[in-house]
């Protein structure tokens, strides 16, 4: 499954923050002024006019549709994957939501990958999309805005996770429920963080290393300024020093098998996902013989289609994968 895109350099954020204008309509007046009213935003393209209440939002990314159903909306149509289990949302969705529910109009999570006559079908009234390095939902924008009052969010790779659910949440006018949603997320932290303590982990004293198999030749040692990297380093875990700093204009550090060394730590996830589906499970022979890790049996499996999925929802998860692993609550994979 092709997982949230991970742009290169960040794009300007255009104003962004989402200022909201006060009511600036009032119950439906004036040609296709919404019903109940409506609010303005500014947002990557530009000022727009959208319902004060919107009832049937319709979401143009994964970690969107992410933060509207954290936010306590429903979504009508969304992005994902025709045909996968759930649809390729699950990671996307609260533990009790079931993917297969959901009407996605497209055929993949491609951010261009959009139906339009199947989006107009599902009768939005607010369409909420990205802005990447791509632009190419802000190419199709005319089509968007003939369906529903259309807001793009800036999106800057994995790492805006956080941004992006305040930006959400300002469209939606939900600034209450996300304090609340990074509120419980801060209070998990800090469970996990008093957890591995109990259990003889030091956040601090432990280098953690991320490494997705991304294929049979290349491995990527993700790195603080990516999604997985920001919630382990909440947890307050240090890093391999070969895990610090990005290269080529993205959020991890691309590696060949060769150089497997660069991998090692006190403790190693292993991501692999429906991306390499071939991939191994388990860790200890041939290249992977000679880390202390596994040497160590601290090589953990992790799944990247969640670890990789951007949203506070698998943020979550990753925080509660975690603990388990230092605490010994789950086996090693070697």
């Amino acid at each position: 499954m092709p997982l949230p895109l991970r742009t290169l350099h960040p794009v300007p954020v255009l104003g962004l923050g989402l200022l909201l204008a006060a009511g600036c309509s009032t119950g439906g007046e004036g040609p296709g002024a919404p019903e109940g009213g409506s609010r303005t935003v500014e947002a990557a393209n530009g000022t727009v006019e959208v319902p004060a209440e919107p009832e049937n939002v319709a979401v143009l990314w994964r970690p969107t549709l992410a933060a509207a159903t954290q936010l306590g909306h429903d979504v009508v149509a969304t992005m994902g994957t025709p045909g996968e289990s759930g649809q390729g949302l699950e990671p996307f969705l609260p533990p009790d939501a079931d993917g297969d529910e959901f009407d996605v109009v497209t055929n993949s999570p491609s951010e261009e990958d959009i139906n339009i006559g199947e989006l107009a079908s599902a009768g939005p009234d607010l369409i909420i999309g990205v802005q990447t390095q791509l632009g190419t939902q802000a190419e199709m924008l005319e089509d968007l805005e003939q369906i529903a009052p259309t807001v793009l969010l800036e999106w800057e790779g994995t790492g805006s996770w956080r941004s992006h659910l305040d930006q959400v949440a300002e469209v939606l006018d939900e600034q209450e429920r996300a304090e609340e949603a990074v509120s419980e997320y801060e209070e998990a932290v800090a469970r996990a963080r008093e957890e591995l303590s109990e259990a003889g982990t030091d956040p601090a004293g432990t280098e953690l290393s991320l490494v997705r198999l991304q294929n049979e030749s290349e491995i990527r040692l993700e790195t603080p300024s990516s999604f997985p990297g920001q919630v382990v380093d909440d947890l307050g875990f240090t890093r391999p020093d070969e895990q610090v700093d990005p290269e080529g204009g993205t959020d991890f550090v691309p590696r060949s098998y060769e150089n497997l060394g660069s991998a090692d730590g006190d403790a190693v996830f292993v991501l692999t996902g429906s991306g390499y589906p071939e991939a191994p499970e388990a860790f200890s022979e041939g290249v992977w013989a000679n880390l202390s890790a596994v040497q160590e049996e601290q090589v953990f499996h992790g799944d990247h289609d969640v670890w990789g999925a951007a949203s506070y929802y698998a943020a979550h998860h990753i925080v509660e994968e975690v603990t388990a692993a230092l605490t010994g609550e789950t086996e090693p994979a070697v």
